[in-house]
């Protein structure tokens, strides 16, 4: 407020313009108007609940027992506004000094007749603000409006009045001011309001109740052309203008918002506690959000409509993150597919905890590069057994099949497990658990529970922080905290309370490294030794991609990102109840794809940087290092630069009949199984551990345990054993059942999967009629 010389000089000035008054009045009103005490405006103001809003200003929820109340300053709304408020309400508004007598005048002689208002914006104001519960005669009341408006208006400037007017005029529907009206009537900002929005809103506060109606929407349009008809009286438009507005068509916001991002509020108010204790104990709130609302229906969409059509894989619920890669900001998150079911719909189920199956396999291999590992390295897809303290352990792929040596980015583009369990036990659980905590999946704890299974998914994590955690590949090796809350305002005044600070984000793996990562996951052609080709993951805009199964199906996963988003979906039932054979690859991933192709749709991607410190250098697959003469695959790869190899390799060499290949000693068990040309032999199908004189069990190995991660849908195992040549057939039995016979000595059989402890025996039938047998235990989990 400002009582100045000035002040008064204008006040006066205005009062003079106005009417013909005599001078003691004018001192004594005068008097009145800057020495009688007056609350400020800002007093009187009444804040309402708390409002969050949506990226865009869409209101995501409200607490509507006070109304809605979006103050914004003079500034944010559209100049058109403020013209059709004048003309419409107090076309001398500029002029008069808080009362007008000529509308007093023009009043009082049609009072009988054709009674007309002559209360200016500043006595609405005042009577709104100041006299609300006054039951006061009608002619004292008015007295007492003007009077308060002479004092307002001598204490503030005429901008003042109409940010506050605009601010707290009641439109209908719930919505107090301008802003609120703006986006309940039609989805939009005040500062967005064009000439036949604008009109409109203006004429509602005359009769709010009755034109909010959504059936009196005639006789709003009728006060609509009122308002028009106002603007082009005072010249603001011309009468062409005004009838052609009056036609034109409106398009108006559902009266009941359809519930779009429900789980979002709850997530507010928690991270409003963390960041911003103070003010979460109060209210008259306005937060604004980070939530992108047409992706956010968008991803609600695809998850509601994919997972009702996973009825017959008993797959109930599924949530969805979508993240700013460079910021952490929330972009989307479903909680679930459907928040009004009264058993599981209100539960977050984005933040639960769950098993990610395969999607950790890229930060085992991020851990890797910092040990010497490159993209090239080769790693083993063979039959291997470990022994982690818990028992016997033996890994098995998808598909049941071993590929032999592999470069270490077909490894992880193809999800191989075998490879990923040998690299854990190589580096260490704890290697792995330390770089998990540092990207931030510090749920990852009691590792020692899981042992080598950890790698395949067998700790927990929600779903946010695994999607945070790849934002770590697509944005240089830095972690960025999700969050949603953008900015708050105070809801009476429209003062900024708190503004997100923007971050550069934590460096916690070398950027060479997350590139390394992100470009195996975006590779194609490694991904289709398991995916095929024209996989759902493979899009034209280059994305990084990663899929993942939970033991028994309880998990389905997909996570991937472009060089401005990261999303991730998980799939599954709430209660951890399996789902019917629904991998990553068929559960998860169909809704990533939609919501990536919607990003994309609003917001193409510039495509991924490719870091200074990085060199291309040609290797020979699968050994990793310099092609040698007699090299059968070169490559080019990616390396850190300094990290190129150096060595040639000799894994390939002439034989008699082509090449033949150097089998590494843990390989070479599985090289003379595929009747591979080695550089000792030619192959001959045969086995070189087999025991003529006996039965020997080879898969699954006794005592060891069977972890399926079935990222693609496999649910059964190789039964395997080595019986002396000539046998006529073999018989293979789980738990005293006989579940195949197989006829001469290539002892392998398919079987399919279950839970628990199993016996499996195996009886050789010799040509004779004479049988040998063996037995051993193994465990399926």
């Amino acid at each position: 407020m400002s009582l100045t010389r000035r002040g008064l000089r204008r006040w006066t000035a205005r009062l003079l313009i106005a009417a013909s008054v005599p001078v003691g009045a004018l001192l004594a009103l005068a008097t009145y108007a800057f020495v009688v005490p007056i609350d400020p405006l800002e007093d009187r103001t009444r804040p309402g609940g708390t409002t969050i809003l949506a990226a865009d200003g869409r209101v995501l929820f409200t607490d509507r027992a006070d109304g809605l109340r979006i103050p914004v300053p003079l500034e944010d709304i559209a100049p058109i506004v403020l013209d059709a408020t004048i003309a419409a309400e107090d076309e001398r508004f500029r002029a008069h000094p808080g009362f007008d007598p000529i509308a007093i005048t023009r009043a009082a002689s049609r009072y009988r007749d054709q009674p007309s208002g002559a209360s200016t914006i500043t006595q609405q104001l005042a009577r709104r603000l100041y006299l609300e519960d006054d039951g006061s005669p009608r002619l004292l009341r008015k007295a007492r409006e003007a009077l308060l408006a002479t004092q307002l208006e001598a204490r503030y400037s005429k901008d003042d009045l109409l940010e506050a007017y605009l601010n707290e005029v009641y439109y209908g529907r719930g919505a107090y001011g301008i802003e609120a009206a703006a986006r309940v009537y039609f989805g939009l900002g005040a500062r967005d309001l064009d000439l036949a929005h604008a009109s409109y809103l203006v004429g509602l506060p005359q009769l709010p109740a009755r034109f909010g109606d959504p059936a009196a929407t005639t006789e709003a349009r009728d006060r609509q052309r009122y308002v028009l008809d106002r603007l082009a009286a005072t010249g603001v438009i011309d009468r062409a203008t005004a009838a052609r507005t009056a036609t034109v068509p409106l398009t108006f916001a559902a009266l009941e918002d359809p519930g779009l991002a429900p789980h979002l509020p709850a997530f507010v108010y928690d991270e409003l506690e963390r960041v911003t204790p103070e003010l979460a104990a109060g209210d008259g709130l306005v937060i604004e959000t980070t939530l992108d609302a047409g992706l956010q229906a968008e991803s609600e969409h695809a998850a509601a409509i994919r997972v009702a059509a996973l009825d017959r894989h008993d797959a109930s619920n599924a949530a969805v993150v979508a993240l700013d890669a460079r910021s952490g900001a929330i972009r989307s998150l479903v909680g679930s597919v459907d928040f009004e079911d009264e058993r599981d719909g209100q539960n977050n189920l984005a933040l639960a905890l769950r098993q990610p199956g395969s999607t950790l396999k890229p930060f085992l291999y991020l851990a890797a590069l910092e040990r010497g590992y490159t993209v090239a390295t080769p790693l083993l897809d063979v039959p291997s057994t470990f022994d982690d303290g818990g028992g016997i352990y033996e890994p098995v792929n998808y598909d049941l099949r071993f590929r032999g040596p592999v470069p270490l980015r077909t490894a992880l583009a193809s999800s191989l497990n075998v490879p990923a369990v040998r690299t854990l036990d190589d580096i260490g659980v704890d290697a792995f658990t330390e770089l998990a905590h540092r990207v931030g999946l510090s749920s990852l704890e009691a590792t020692e529970a899981y042992g080598l299974a950890l790698t395949l998914g067998g700790g927990e994590v929600p779903l946010l922080d695994l999607v945070a955690a790849y934002g770590v590949l697509t944005d240089g090796g830095r972690l960025y905290e999700p969050y949603a809350i953008e900015r708050i305002r105070d809801a009476a005044t429209g003062a900024l309370l708190y503004e997100h600070e923007p971050s550069e984000g934590r460096a916690v793996v070398p950027e060479v490294n997350a590139f390394l990562i992100r470009d195996v996951l975006a590779d194609p052609v490694a991904r289709v030794p398991a995916f095929g080709s024209g996989s759902i993951l493979e899009t034209p805009y280059g994305a990084a991609a990663k899929t993942g199964t939970s033991s028994l199906f309880r998990d389905s996963w997909t996570v991937g990102f472009t060089a401005d988003v990261v999303v991730g979906v998980w799939v599954g039932n709430p209660d951890g109840r399996p789902m019917r054979e629904l991998p990553g690859s068929e559960g998860a991933a169909p809704i990533w794809r939609d919501v990536m192709n919607a990003v994309e749709e609003s917001q193409p991607s510039p495509g991924f940087t490719t870091p200074a410190d990085i060199e291309r250098a040609a290797v020979c697959a699968p050994t990793g290092l310099a092609p040698g003469a007699h090299c059968a695959v070169v490559v080019e790869e990616w390396f850190a630069a300094g990290t190129a190899p150096e060595l040639t390799e000799t894994y390939f060499v002439a034989a008699d009949r082509g090449l033949a290949e150097r089998a590494l000693v843990a390989a070479q068990p599985w090289a003379l199984d595929v009747a591979l040309a080695t550089a000792a032999g030619t192959g001959t199908g045969e086995d070189g551990d087999r025991d003529s004189e006996g039965v020997a069990i080879v898969h699954p190995a006794p005592g060891s345990v069977l972890y399926l991660a079935p990222e693609f849908g496999a649910s059964s195992a190789l039964l395997r054993a080595a019986v002396p040549p000539g046998t006529a057939s073999v018989i293979f039995a789980i738990d005293g059942k006989p579940v195949g016979e197989v006829t001469g000595d290539d002892a392998r059989l398919e079987w399919t999967l279950t839970t628990g402890p199993h016996d499996l025996q195996v009886t050789a039938v010799l040509p004779d009629g004479s049988t040998l047998t063996s037995s051993a235990t193994f465990e399926v989990q």
